[in-house]
């Protein structure tokens, strides 16, 4: 439950159990964590749209200290919707508070944003506004909303069991028979030589060690005079051995009972999932599956509620509407002398006619229409005198323009927020919870089960609409059979005016991708590409499997004018903000800042490769793989390479979210191509991928990720181009080595007790990958040794030794990494600002020359 309560408490919970997985024991739970989201709404709201436009801020710290804080509460407020939303069994409760949750989301992408531009980096530090705001490092955790899964768990189920049969017969197709090659007679006996000889030699090296043995015992008997065993001597060993283990035995429980008397370990008992835990997941899992059944009941009222106000109160709502419109009739013909022209439906029919209006202001709106139209043919005549005058204020236009552009210089002197795009709906989605729960009893609803008050206000609406459209038609004949009858006068409806935006729009025409598979359906595309091996199935990795821990010392380092070093918490919420949460939502992806591309570069081994499967597992979203070493031999020529793209970007926008791997992405822009790999052409995709790249619009989930652990081999021109966003993963820092010690040795089967030092571990990998310490894990922890570990536990010692095998992280490469990242277009404008501050505070230390002769005493 990310650190919220899930057991059910409140006024609906009054005589249940802890855990309780009834749906009136949660209106209190979550009721109480909607009360704190909606407080933390109105104190935001308040402080981004006030009543009067804020001031610019020229103090660059406090307006990221500001910002840092909106983005930090926002994140506190969408954690808490993001539960309320997955556990609220009330549907109409469920569709108010999912734009609410998208909304918020949304405004964090475009925070994230703002800290970007501010900070002139990827990656930020909030310390100390985490002091400030009592919060832990893990309330600043980015909340993946279940219903991206959720919502379309039986389309992914269906496609992947699609997927594992299309590539099972991939696999049976790829079998070939073994092919037995022949060994010539000699090479063969000597191999069988070669084998016996060494055999012999073991047994006699065995041999010999015995028969040293044996002679090395009688050397001692005969030193000592004694041929017979001393029994005395033999107790004494064994007594002294034994009261050794007990006591050490008894020292190790001592020490394990004051660790959990002080807290520093957790009970035995404890150390699994606790019986409230169980009962609060299966908790969670009944509340999903009574939210199904309760969303079905209410699309059944819908349709019933509606069909019962139309045949009870449609009748009296036609009536009333036509008593009025006759009404209005006869006192426009009383005031105006004749009746007045009926609206077209376009303009909207009878309901401009009830828009507060009187028939004098309608009749007034009529004749305003008709000296438009004169006034704009007296206008023409007018610009064509105005040319020459048009002429001459050119000049005073340009000054009065200068004056301009110096005042809005004076105003950007201060920093101010960006237009948002999400808090019109934020505040819209506040309002509208407010409007319909704020006077709500909900210890009346204890079933939580839909409000029928609140579907008879929408659906009144609705039915009023359709008889709307029912009598304008008969007011219609009904007015045309009154002006011929009493003014003999035909009556011509008020039609709109055609919009010159859409004229405009129907000639200018964007330009189209060509549909290159017009005539094949979509499975026979999805099953090419499968086939062909560039649709793969991601592996299932969640995005918290990527673990690290905060940087403590970030904010305090930049003070000191030292970069710290990201740690792996930064990277994964960078994933999450620019590719899980905008794949996932598609209102989310609309309005957001368009992310379209991203890179992650660095060394080898630090879970790019992973960070990549995480996202696909997250989001459901569909891997093609683009990876020049998937691509060797497959579609060849300049109209397979586009076919393979139209393929590839087709299926990808009709079956989004979806995510295009491009592995080893510098390949692809080589400044020079090694030999071994000019006849593979890994520059294939360097001028069409950018091209289908561009095509992708704001409602298209797809996203271009690539991952490179050489990218200063690239042109960089081409690779900043077509990746808009670089992360830049460095090797992880000791908090993030110690977590990712545990939980590997917990994944591979081991235990973790006091005899495995994890922190003299982390310290001493310093500047291994975290695929280096998998591979040494993996490698430690056999089956055998997994058998063994009851009586011998896992040491530190084992782990170093095969993690000594692999190769680590070496600085050089470090350096290179980041030499490359500041000729990228963010790290180019960090060093331009470095630079700056670097003049601004030379120019304070520094007196100018002339200082020394205004004041004569110096």
């Amino acid at each position: 439950m990310d650190g919220f309560p899930a057991v059910c408490v409140g006024p609906g919970a009054a005589g249940r159990r802890p855990g309780c997985p009834s749906p009136e024991g949660c209106a209190g739970t979550f009721g109480k964590l909607w009360q704190e989201s909606r407080v933390a709404l109105k104190e935001l709201l308040a402080q981004e749209l006030p009543a009067k436009p804020p001031k610019p801020e020229r103090n660059r710290s406090v307006f990221f200290h500001t910002v840092a804080t909106l983005y930090l509460r926002y994140i506190q407020t969408a954690r808490r919707l993001e539960v309320c939303y997955d556990q609220v069994v009330q549907p109409q409760k469920r569709l108010v508070l999912r734009p609410l949750l998208d909304g918020v989301l949304g405004r964090i992408l475009e925070l994230k944003q703002e800290l970007v531009e501010l900070d002139l980096s990827e990656y930020h530090y909030m310390d100390h506004v985490l002091q400030e705001l009592k919060l832990t490092p893990a309330d600043m955790e980015i909340p993946i909303p279940k219903y991206f899964l959720n919502e379309r768990a039986k389309i992914l189920l269906d496609r992947q069991d699609m997927l594992v049969g299309l590539q099972s017969q991939v696999g049976l197709s790829k079998r070939r028979t073994p092919v037995r090659y022949s060994m010539p007679r000699e090479e063969a006996v000597r191999l069988i030589q070669m084998a016996e000889r060494m055999r012999q030699g073991r047994l006699r090296a065995r041999f010999m060690w015995e028969i040293r043995r044996d002679e090395e015992r009688e050397r001692k008997v005969r030193e000592s005079g004694t041929y017979e065993p001393n029994r005395d001597l033999a107790a004494v060993t064994i007594q002294k051995i034994w009261k050794g283990c007990v006591q050490r035995r008894l020292i190790r429980l001592s020490r394990q009972a004051e660790m959990i008397f002080l807290g520093m370990e957790l009970e035995p008992e404890l150390a699994g999932p606790t019986p409230a835990m169980i009962r609060a997941q299966l908790g969670e899992e009944l509340r999903r599956m009574r939210q199904a059944d309760y969303e079905a009941e209410y699309q059944m009222a819908l349709d019933n509620i509606r069909d019962t106000i139309y045949e009870v109160e449609g009748p009296s709502m036609g009536e009333a509407l036509k008593d009025q419109l006759r009404q209005w009739f006869i006192e426009c013909r009383n005031l105006t002398g004749s009746f007045p022209d009926y609206p077209d439906e376009q303009m909207g029919g009878c309901t401009v006619l009830f828009a507060q209006k009187t028939p004098e202001e309608v009749q007034a709106e009529l004749e305003l229409a008709e000296l438009k139209a004169e006034s704009k043919k007296k206008e023409k005549k007018k610009e064509e005198k105005d040319k020459g005058e048009k002429e001459k204020g050119k000049e005073k236009g340009k000054e009065k323009e200068k004056g301009k552009e110096k005042k809005k210089a004076e105003e950007d002197e201060g920093l101010l927020l960006h237009p948002s795009k999400f808090l019109p709906t934020i505040n819209q989605g506040y309002l509208r919870y407010t409007g319909c729960w704020s006077d709500q009893d909900e210890v009346i609803n204890f079933e939580q089960r839909y409000q029928e008050d609140l579907i008879k206000v929408d659906k009144r609406k609705e039915v009023e609409e359709e008889i709307r459209l029912q009598v304008d038609e008969l007011m219609r004949q009904e007015l045309t059979h009154l002006k011929l009858a009493i003014d003999q006068e035909v009556a011509r409806p008020i039609k709109a005016k055609a919009k010159k935006s859409a004229k405009q729009k129907k000639g200018k025409k964007g330009k189209k991708e060509k549909d290159l598979t017009p005539d094949r359906t979509l499975e026979s595309l999805y099953e090419e590409l499968v086939l062909e091996g560039i649709i793969k199935r991601p592996q299932k990795v969640q995005l918290a499997d990527y673990t690290g821990d905060f940087c403590y010392l970030g904010t305090y380092l930049r003070q000191q004018e030292i970069e710290p070093i990201p740690s792996t918490l930064d990277v994964r919420q960078n994933i999450a903000l620019y590719a899980v949460l905008r794949l996932g939502s598609q209102a989310v992806h609309e309005m957001a800042p368009l992310v379209k591309s991203l890179l992650l570069a660095g060394p080898g081994g630090t879970g790019k490769k992973m960070l990549v499967h995480a996202v696909c597992t997250e989001t459901g979203a569909n891997l093609f793989d683009l990876s020049p070493r998937n691509l060797i031999g497959k579609y060849p020529g300049k109209a397979g390479l586009q076919m393979m793209i139209h393929l590839v970007f087709k299926v990808a926008r009709l079956l989004q979210p979806s995510v295009i791997w491009v592995g080893d992405a510098e390949k692809t822009f080589y400044k020079k191509v090694p030999k071994e790999e000019k006849e593979h052409d890994p520059k294939r995709l360097k001028k069409d991928l950018p091209k289908a790249l561009n095509l992708l619009k704001a409602e298209d989930r797809v996203l271009l990720m690539g991952t490179s652990s050489q990218p200063y081999l690239a042109d960089i021109k081409g690779l900043c181009k077509t990746y808009e966003r670089i992360l830049l993963i460095h090797r992880p820092d000791y908090g993030s080595r110690y977590v990712t010690w545990k939980r590997l040795v917990e994944k591979y089967g081991g235990i973790v007790t006091s005899a495995l030092d994890l922190s003299a571990l982390a310290k001493v990998s310093d500047g291994y990958s975290q695929g280096s310490m998998a591979e040494a894990v993996k490698s430690v922890l056999s089956e055998r040794r997994l058998l063994q570990l009851p009586k011998r536990p896992l040491h530190a010692g084992e782990l170093l030794q095969m993690l000594g095998r692999e190769d680590p992280i070496y600085p050089a490469e470090e350096a290179m990494l980041r030499e490359w990242y500041s000729k990228t277009p963010l790290g180019k404008k960090k060093m331009l600002s470095e630079q700056e501050k670097l003049r601004a505070t030379e120019g304070i230390k520094r007196p100018e020359k002339d200082s020394c002769e205004i004041i004569p005493w110096l």
